[in-house]
């Protein structure tokens, strides 16, 4: 039997009318997208509803993950922070003697993630469906909670424009331009008396080359863009605007 489409299976649930499916739509075409985070985006019908009828429509199991407080640490390490994070997806459980791993994912027909889970994990994955916000929600009580302040700090999320994610490490950076980034502001300055008239020249030693500092200016640059990307892709998991419509309002 032939899947049902997802705008017709909310039509029939009395959740959506008819001019409201053909705005979404004409949203899709315009900029691209699934057409159930459109749905929620322009507020047609909630993230609840929208995990219920894929379910239905994918015949999958859905997943209340505000319900789901804890995980046990040796199934959520079978998904490293950073893939969870980019895949918006949740390790729940562990079964068939850790052979197989159930998943929360907001995805689950992404055929590229699940082969990329599978290599990850060395589990059969069984997904299930769950909301791209709720995963959010989750991701930050499971993962976050604990990450040191030191990590927090040194790890920044940069996306190409392609949408892979690559992280960088202030660690990797070069020794000069880490600690040009890193140091903490000076406090303000403290107010002296006026010098002597006659001031001795000022010593350039010590200032290092000129090639040092520009790499140590790049490292800052560096840092900013990293800043501004990971900014992106926090509103883009926010659900604020979708990676379709950041890149086609890029590419003009």
């Amino acid at each position: 039997m032939a899947q049902i489409k997802l705008g017709e299976l909310l039509i029939k649930a009395n959740v959506l009318q008819e001019s409201q499916l053909k705005a979404a739509l004409a949203e899709q075409a315009k900029w691209g997208g699934k057409l159930g985070e459109i749905l929620v985006r322009m507020s047609l019908v909630s993230e609840d509803i929208l995990v219920r009828a894929l379910s239905k429509q994918l015949g999958m199991p859905a997943v209340n993950l505000d319900a789901v407080q804890v995980v046990p640490p040796h199934v959520k390490a079978k998904i490293p922070p950073q893939t969870a994070r980019d895949f918006s997806v949740l390790p729940l459980q562990l079964r068939d003697e850790g052979k197989t791993l159930v998943v929360a994912m907001s995805d689950p027909l992404n055929m590229r993630m699940l082969d990329e889970l599978r290599a990850v994990t060395k589990c059969r994955i069984i997904p299930n469906v769950a909301g791209r916000t709720s995963i959010a929600r989750a991701f930050a009580r499971m993962y976050e909670e604990n990450v040191e302040l030191e990590d927090a700090d040194t790890n920044f999320k940069v996306v190409d424009a392609q949408g892979r994610t690559v992280v960088k490490n202030l660690k990797d950076l070069d020794p000069a331009a880490a600690a040009v980034v890193s140091a903490p502001r000076p406090p303000p300055p403290v107010a002296r008396p006026p010098p002597p008239v006659q001031e001795a020249p000022r010593s350039t030693a010590g200032t290092g080359s000129p090639a040092d500092l520009l790499r140590s200016v790049e490292e800052v640059q560096r840092k900013e863009v990293a800043a501004l990307k990971a900014m992106v892709e926090l509103l883009i998991e926010k659900g604020v605007f979708s990676r379709d419509e950041y890149l086609a309002k890029v590419k003009r």
